[in-house]
């Protein structure tokens, strides 16, 4: 995983699918007890737009490379995850 020149800790970044409210895998070596950066709801257009939905998600408890949204429906476009690991 990169890390940023200064910064103490690995981090980490997946761009994915959005979906319906629920699950969903982020490759990558996200695992529990990573501190959840944010998550950007982006929706295509001209120009694509996004949206902070970082309040909305969380870093599944016992899942490795998952987070939850139990929130808002994110079908149609992409999210960008961003996290610090704690490696």
């Amino acid at each position: 995983m990169p890390t940023i020149t200064g910064f103490s800790r690995p981090v980490g970044c997946a761009l994915i699918k959005g979906g319906p409210v629920g699950e969903f895998v982020v490759p990558g070596k996200l695992k529990p007890g990573d501190t959840l950066l944010s998550v950007e709801h982006i929706t295509d257009g001209s120009p694509p737009t996004r949206v902070d939905r970082t309040a909305e998600f969380s870093i599944h408890a016992t899942k490795g490379n998952t987070i939850s949204n139990t929130t808002t429906n994110t079908t149609g476009g992409f999210l960008h995850v961003l996290w610090a690991s704690t490696e």
